[in-house]
């Protein structure tokens, strides 16, 4: 028997009399599931790719339509059409693979695992069903593990979950969060590494002074050590530009982390990253100045 799937979200009010006049059109061998954007899990285990809805893998699904989004569950559908495009899977509308922008950290983090690139394992649900799912997080990620905020910047909206009662106190300090949970990695080093086109334009060590702080962000205080481009690891330079093509960002700071086993991890790729001005030693702006320059004669 062939599948259909049918995502909406909870608001939309004639999911009944729509599902049963498309089941009585539908021939007797065709089955249909009307579920909500609300009970979607996305599974990251570094490239691989589970998405469940229901605790049902949606490959089980034959079409999967997107009923209703609403601006709520855009960037989600966004994310479900990226990881169903990678395995040829029908659904409609394909517009939705190409929501670009939008579709913000879980679209592309998604991307960047089902193009092969080795992202740190990680768990979305609603914010709702957190709770509910908070022990499976647990099982698979292990404690302490990093709650991220989606849509955070700069290290701020990321922190630490120590307990399972970390997942109450997240769910009700910050009710209209959307959150990714990523296991937590023991940082040896970790990079900031500007890709321009097809090319590494700087290379940054990043670390917090604070002995108690993981998150090595600048603007938290994090110092950051300029290093010769010519000094970048091969797997280091290769992953941050593959990085930055996958997700079609010309201008991009890729976060780069390397574990205490010497594995490379990419931690996020920021669209429009931010720039260390003052420092003598950074060559930031000046190799944007030439990326520019070099454009332009592509043009004349």
């Amino acid at each position: 028997m062939q599948k259909i799937l049918i995502l909406v979200n909870r608001t939309y009010s004639n999911k009944n009399s729509f599902y049963d006049g498309l089941r009585k059109m539908l021939p007797v061998d065709v089955g249909i599931d009307i579920a909500y954007f609300e009970d979607i899990i996305v599974d990251v285990e570094e490239k691989n790719v589970s998405i469940y809805i229901n605790n049902k893998d949606i490959l089980d699904y034959d079409i999967v339509y997107f009923r209703r989004t609403g601006g709520t569950f855009l960037r989600l559908a966004a994310t479900i059409a990226v990881y169903l495009d990678s395995k040829n899977k029908v659904f409609f509308d394909s517009a939705y693979k190409d929501v670009g922008p939008a579709g913000a950290k879980l679209t592309a983090f998604v991307k960047l695992a089902v193009n092969g690139l080795p992202v740190i394992p990680s768990i979305y649900c609603y914010t709702e069903s957190i709770i509910n799912n908070s022990r499976m997080i647990i099982e698979k990620l292990g404690l302490p593990l990093v709650a991220k905020d989606l849509h955070s910047q700069r290290g701020l909206g990321v922190s630490l979950v120590k307990n399972e009662k970390d997942f109450e106190k997240l769910s009700s300090d910050t009710p209209l969060k959307n959150f990714m949970f990523q296991k937590f990695i023991n940082k040896k080093e970790e990079f900031r590494v500007l890709v321009l086109g097809d090319k590494v334009g700087s290379y940054e060590s990043k670390k917090s002074t604070d002995p108690d702080e993981f998150r090595n962000n600048v603007c938290l205080g994090a110092k950051e050590n300029f290093i010769d481009i010519d000094k970048i690891a091969d797997d280091v330079k290769s992953i941050s530009i593959k990085s930055a093509k996958t997700l079609g960002i010309e201008i991009a700071g890729v976060d780069i982390v390397i574990d205490d086993c010497g594995k490379v991890w990419v931690l996020e790729v920021n669209r429009g990253p931010g720039f260390t001005y003052k420092s003598k030693k950074s060559s930031e702006v000046l190799n944007i100045a030439n990326f520019f320059v070099k454009e332009l004669e592509k043009i004349r």
